[in-house]
């Protein structure tokens, strides 16, 4: 329906269109911008045919041997990479923030950019900026997700990444073909740790890494014994784990500053907490 001439003012017949008698209901313009949506829309759907089944990264992950990889396990061909699980919620997560930093990344973006006004590249730009991705564009512009023990490479066809943008900011005309696919591949260095659960966690160094059970067991340990201090101890805080939780008040203040500013050790769980606290209380 949206691609009937009828309402430009016209009468499509036999492969050949002639003017109608009746007015145009939309301007040339609006029905050439809806056509190029309609384009874009065609070309994601052809792009991302399962898109819908598995998880965000299926297909698309592999681990430092070249293996295509599952987001929570991962045991393919003869050799076997060094990563074998990961967290789905955890890589996903790291995948989708390095879009958005890309799509952020202004000075990057505007070297591909050059063919179009001013004007054109902030509206480009500002469109991008207040853009979501979704499952659909992620996997449409994410080619392929490598894993090493000590980096994470993602390569995007930025080509698409432009063409899309700027049909979205001025109703440009949708011209990607799979040929003119450009591959631009970011890299971090990371560390990926095992982690107590036996799944790898993804560790960017200088960012924040907290840790919501050691921080929840530091505090229940001040609290516990700010109410013993007051003779008001619960039960449950006189046995079991509760009772070794109390001890944890008496870490080292150094140790109990990294944690709750989340630069703690990336494999340090409560048990390890509690084994270092009754050295101290020794």
């Amino acid at each position: 329906m949206l691609a009937n001439k009828v309402y430009l003012g016209k009468i499509p017949h036999k492969n050949k269109v002639y003017d109608a008698q009746h007015s145009p209901i939309v301007s040339e313009e609006l029905f050439n911008a809806v056509q190029n949506l309609l384009l874009l829309n065609a070309t994601e759907r052809k792009h991302t045919t399962n898109a819908k089944i598995g998880t965000l990264l299926s297909g698309l992950l592999y681990d430092d041997k070249g293996n295509l990889m599952s987001p929570t396990y991962s045991k393919s061909g003869n050799k076997r990479g060094n990563i074998t699980k990961i967290s789905a919620g955890e890589i996903e997560k790291y995948v989708k923030d390095d879009l958005t930093k890309l799509l952020q990344d202004t000075l990057f973006i505007q070297k591909y950019l050059e063919n179009y006004s001013i004007e054109q590249q902030t509206s480009i730009l500002n469109t991008m900026h207040e853009f979501c991705p979704d499952k659909i564009f992620i996997r449409t512009v994410m080619k392929r997700v490598d894993l090493n023990l000590n980096l994470i490479k993602i390569s995007y066809d930025i080509h698409y990444i432009i063409q899309y943008f700027a049909t979205l900011a001025f109703n440009a005309k949708f011209t990607y073909t799979t040929e003119d696919e450009e591959i631009y591949t970011r890299e971090q260095n990371v560390r990926i740790s095992l982690t107590p659960q036996k799944q790898n966690k993804i560790i960017i160094p200088g960012k924040a890494n907290y840790d919501m059970k050691l921080i929840q067991a530091i505090v229940k340990s001040f609290w516990y014994n700010k109410l013993g201090a007051e003779r008001r101890l619960p039960p449950e805080a006189r046995n079991g784990n509760n009772k070794r939780l109390r001890k944890l008040r008496f870490l080292p203040p150094e140790v109990i500053e990294s944690i709750m500013n989340g630069t703690q050790d990336p494999e340090l769980n409560v048990k390890k907490l509690i084994a270092m606290a009754d050295k101290c209380c020794k």
